[in-house]
């Protein structure tokens, strides 16, 4: 199943999984562990398959009505993993054991990506504006409780650290959250907080376009944040003991893209600005 969903992804969306599916067998070769990289393909390719299902980008398998049917259903085998069903299940039961050989357990951390992910199949294709504060728990659920605690795991750091890179992680879902914006909002999603509509005046009708002045505003504000988190989870490396392994790999698959991305935002509402400023000087 790995090698078909990796087929899916390359076909599908080969732009921005290609370097990361490059980085996941990197790390089989510096980590010095062939089985840790054969989970941390595994697992990433079984997480991302799911997403995708709930993102419509894959298929919904037979025997499911909905993606909020088939996510509950896979919470559900996780958390008992009794009576496999499909191939996402025999593939997870691999995840699991490859996990036992390294004396490392993910269950916790597979409740809480599944569960973020089931939040998105329940407000997919609604355009629902929902409060920063219920916006934000599924996020840390997603992008640092649970990613975050696995990553930590799999790199053989402890779990608890995962506070100290909560910056890092929170950043990254910013950075995804702007990358995909159109994508998300034809899927019917809204990753804008009631709160920031509010605050930046952004009109249902303008959320939408992504040139409005009102949502480029708030791109600019959330990349400007992002870059703060990204100062701040660099003080928090100084207070942990991180390995070199942490060190290099996090930095390679998270940081740098994310950085990169909000400086072209940055720079991108720079250049916007200056040409309006120099179209007010000729009158």
């Amino acid at each position: 199943m790995r090698q078909k969903v990796y087929a899916h992804l390359l076909q599908t969306r080969g732009w921005k999984y290609r370097s990361f599916l490059r980085y996941l067998r990197f790390f089989k070769y510096i980590s010095f562990s062939p089985i840790r990289g054969d989970f941390l393909e595994s697992y990433y390719t079984l997480m991302r398959y799911i997403d995708d299902i709930v993102d419509g980008d894959a298929p919904l398998p037979d025997g499911y009505l909905t993606s909020v049917e088939y996510v509950e259903a896979k919470l559900k085998f996780s958390r008992t993993l009794a009576n496999p069903v499909d191939e996402a299940d025999y593939l997870l039961l691999y995840c699991f054991q490859l996990a036992d050989k390294f004396g490392a357990d993910f269950t916790e951390e597979t409740n809480d990506i599944l569960s973020s992910l089931l939040f998105d199949a329940h407000r997919k294709g609604k355009d629902i504006v929902f409060p920063e504060e219920e916006l934000m728990h599924h996020f840390h659920l997603l992008a640092v409780r649970g990613t975050i605690r696995a990553t930590l795991k799999l790199f053989k750091e402890s779990p608890d650290k995962y506070e100290l890179l909560s910056p890092l992680g929170i950043a990254t879902r910013i950075h995804y959250d702007l990358q995909n914006y159109e994508a998300d909002l034809e899927a019917g999603y809204i990753n804008i907080s009631r709160e920031d509509c509010f605050k930046f005046d952004i009109q249902p009708e303008a959320i939408r376009f992504r040139s409005h002045p009102t949502v480029q505003n708030w791109f600019r504000h959330q990349a400007s944040k992002g870059m703060l988190l990204l100062e701040e989870h660099h003080e928090n490396l100084k207070l942990a003991n991180f390995s070199w392994l942490t060190r290099g790999t996090l930095p390679l698959v998270y940081e740098y893209p994310a950085r990169n991305f909000f400086k072209n935002v940055l720079a991108e509402e720079k250049e916007s600005g200056d040409r309006v400023l120099v179209k007010n000087e000729k009158y």
